[in-house]
């Protein structure tokens, strides 16, 4: 078990390492800039939502829903299936399973070892959910899915994952659309299903 917190939590220094690295950017001002997030990534809630979603090595994406939405996850995966179509969603996940996978991938070069997430974070669906959804709060009060996954991952690393799908023939352009098309929809379910504030 603390083998696979410490893998999940590894990736977090593996991103911030990246995220660190010279960047160029065609907008630079300040912390957020039309919805970009170019602060520190939060480490311990990511550290949180990768062990949710059963770790580094065996993450999945129905796994972590399953955490965050609880005794309604079956209703919640139900739902996405009837707005999206079971192909998309299938989709969804294995894209979201992709990108753990190729963060490991990087781990694993750099042989990185941190220390475990927060159980009481990782086990509670409402808190983590709050969270999660908290962390894509914009300054101006919008909620926006890249700024969450930017404020989760960095900038920079997510846009080397979004490029990673773009160029990939098995994904592409539209998948990385749908991705955080469903993405989307999965934070505004969670908002109603908890009444989160933003």
């Amino acid at each position: 078990m603390h083998n696979k917190h410490s893998r999940s939590a590894a990736i977090l220094t593996a991103i911030i390492l990246i995220g660190a690295a010279p960047h160029r950017h065609q907008q630079t001002d300040g912390m957020n800039s039309h919805g970009r997030y170019t602060g520190k990534p939060d480490l311990a809630l990511t550290s949180a939502m990768l062990a949710a979603g059963g770790g580094a090595a065996t993450f999945h994406a129905t796994t972590l829903l399953g955490v965050l939405a609880g005794p309604h996850s079956a209703a919640e995966l139900k739902s996405l299936t009837r707005r999206f179509g079971e192909a998309r969603v299938t989709q969804f996940a294995s894209t979201f399973d992709t990108f753990v996978s190729r963060a490991v991938i990087i781990v694993q070069d750099k042989k990185i070892d941190v220390p475990a997430p927060s159980p009481a974070l990782t086990h509670n669906g409402w808190m983590l959910s709050a969270s999660l959804r908290r962390s894509g709060v914009m300054p101006d009060g919008r909620f926006d899915v890249g700024y969450m996954l930017e404020h989760l991952l960095s900038r920079p690393m997510h846009k080397v994952l979004m490029q990673q799908v773009n160029a990939d023939p098995k994904y592409g352009p539209q998948v990385n659309a749908d991705f955080h098309v469903v993405l989307t929809a999965v934070m505004d379910d969670l908002k109603r299903l908890y009444h989160l504030p933003s």
